[in-house]
């Protein structure tokens, strides 16, 4: 749920870490959920297990799923993350080591904390934030107030130049007290840089839950993919996050 995911390392290099909408049918539905996100417990510490699923392609040709489990513990004293023993480096021949591996992925901190403290990327996302509608509408058999709204592009001057096309449009589903149960997101950019054209389109969706009162993301899924150079590489991954 990053402000913008670009998942080939080209794009990372050429961009920064990272529209004209309908008038919003209520201009405080940004506010409300901002008033909602502060509202919500903090203090309590959380802790969870993760599953997480990869694979990746390149040209189109898979090249087979990577997967990692870690335990994350997160509260009034910081962030931890323990990896589960069968996914830490082993001793072995470089082969050996090589092809472990290709068949690991584990969780990076950044990662963790959107999982177990959504509500801190969410705060980052409506900055600056432009509403497109706000309305009640059944989602999965409840009925929930669905806001849509676009994204600032959080760039350099130097990365704004080269941006041709950006459009990141987030979706939350609010339950009764005004805090997100699911959120989808698309992310479309072109950028050029030195007459060489690279595009990334990611897209994300989540669910979340609560955990001793607090906002923790329940499962996650974000497919992305990324062309330019003559390369084009694709990747879905999933997260699992159960309750300890």
């Amino acid at each position: 749920m990053r402000r913008a995911v670009l998942s080939a390392g080209f794009a990372l290099a050429l961009l920064s870490p990272l529209a004209l909408a309908h008038r919003p049918a209520r201009a405080d539905a940004l506010a409300d959920l901002r008033a909602a996100l502060d509202r919500a417990p903090a203090g309590e510490t959380v802790r969870v297990r993760v599953a997480i699923a990869r694979t990746d392609s390149e040209k189109e040709k898979p090249k087979g799923e990577r997967s990692g489990e870690a335990v994350v513990e997160h509260g009034p004293s910081g962030l931890s993350i323990h990896l589960d023993p069968a996914f830490l480096p082993k001793p072995g021949s470089k082969a050996e080591r090589k092809a472990r591996e290709e068949k690991t992925v584990r969780l990076e901190p950044g990662d963790a904390l959107e999982l177990v403290d959504p509500g801190t990327e969410l705060r980052q996302l409506l900055d600056g934030a432009t509403v497109v509608s706000d309305r009640p509408e059944a989602f999965e058999g409840r009925t929930a107030r669905t806001i849509v709204f676009r994204v600032v592009p959080d760039l350099d001057d130097e990365a704004r130049k080269a941006i041709k096309r950006y459009d990141d449009v987030v979706t939350l589903r609010l339950d009764a007290d005004g805090l997100p149960f699911a959120l989808e997101r698309t992310l479309d950019l072109k950028a050029k840089k030195l007459l060489v054209s690279f595009t990334v389109s990611m897209r994300e969706s989540r669910r979340f839950t609560r955990v001793a009162g607090r906002l923790v993301t329940a499962s996650a899924r974000e497919e992305s993919h990324s062309s330019g150079l003559g390369q084009e590489s694709a990747s879905t991954t999933r997260w699992t996050v159960t309750p300890l």
